[in-house]
C-alpha cells in the first residue's frame, strides 16, 4: 500500500467482465449451425434447404439493420444541415400567425386580422407570468389587417422589460357581435435552437419553427 499526500491509495481490482445478452452476429449464427450438423440425428438428418432458407434469412436481417442505421445517419446529417442552414436567418425579420408583440427599447406594434369591420377591438397584453399588463382600446376597425402601437408601459405607467409578450384580442361590431380575430406578430430571429432533435428559431426564449413563417424581412 502506498501512501501520497496523505492519501492512501490501493491497487484496483480489475473491473469484471459485462454479461447479459449481446448483439448475434453473422459469425455466431454461422457457428449454431456448424454445431446443429454435428449433433443431428444421423438417422433424421436435417434438410440443407432449411440450412440456406435459415442463413438468407438472418442475412436479411442484417441488412435491414445495416440500412435502418445508415438511414438514421442521414437523417443526423441532414437535421445538422439544416441547422446551419437557418443560421442566415439571424437578426432577420420574420413573421407568424401569432398573438405575441416584441418590446425592444422603444414602441412595439401589435397588429391583427379582422374577418369583418369592427366598432370596438379591446387588446388585452400579458407577460411571461400570464398577468396582465396593459390593455389598449380602438374603434372604427376596417375587416384585414389593422396596427395599434403599444408604448412598452404598463397601466400605471410604468417602462416594461424587454421582450416578447402575449396578447389577446376582443372585437364586436356595431351590433355587438364578435367579430373573429387573428393575430399577427413580427418577430426579430436571435438565434437557432435543438428542439426535439429539430432546429428552430430562436427568439429570445420563444422558438419558432421555421414552417410557421408567413413572410420573412
Amino acid at each position: 500500500m502506498a501512501t501520497i499526500s496523505g492519501i492512501s491509495s490501493t491497487t484496483a481490482p480489475p473491473a469484471p467482465e459485462k454479461t447479459g445478452p449481446r448483439q448475434m452476429g453473422q459469425d455466431d449464427f454461422l457457428k449454431l449451425l456448424v454445431t446443429q450438423l454435428k449433433n443431428q440425428d444421423p438417422l433424421k438428418p436435417t434438410d440443407n434447404t432449411e440450412f440456406v432458407s435459415q442463413l438468407a434469412q438472418f442475412s436479411q436481417l442484417e441488412q435491414t439493420a445495416k440500412q435502418a442505421d445508415l438511414l438514421q445517419k442521414s437523417l443526423d446529417a441532414q437535421t445538422a444541415s439544416l441547422q446551419f442552414t437557418l443560421l442566415p436567418m439571424v437578426g432577420r425579420r420574420i413573421t407568424i400567425d401569432r398573438p405575441l408583440t416584441q418590446l425592444g427599447q422603444g414602441p412595439a406594434a401589435i397588429t391583427y386580422n379582422l374577418e369583418k369591420d369592427a366598432a370596438k377591438v379591446q387588446v388585452t397584453i400579458v407577460d411571461a407570468q400570464r398577468r396582465v399588463v396593459r390593455t389598449l382600446d380602438s374603434s372604427g376597425n376596417q375587416a384585414g389587417l389593422n396596427q395599434v402601437q403599444w408604448d412598452g408601459k404598463d397601466d400605471k405607467g410604468v417602462a416594461l422589460p424587454p421582450g416578447v409578450y402575449q396578447y389577446a384580442i376582443s372585437a364586436v361590431d356595431r351590433q355587438g357581435a364578435a367579430v373573429a380575430a387573428q393575430g399577427r406578430a413580427q418577430l426579430t430571429v436571435t438565434g437557432v435552437r435543438m428542439e426535439d432533435d429539430k432546429p428552430k428559431l430562436a427568439v429570445g426564449a420563444l422558438s419558432v419553427d421555421p414552417s410557421d413563417i408567413v413572410e420573412v424581412q
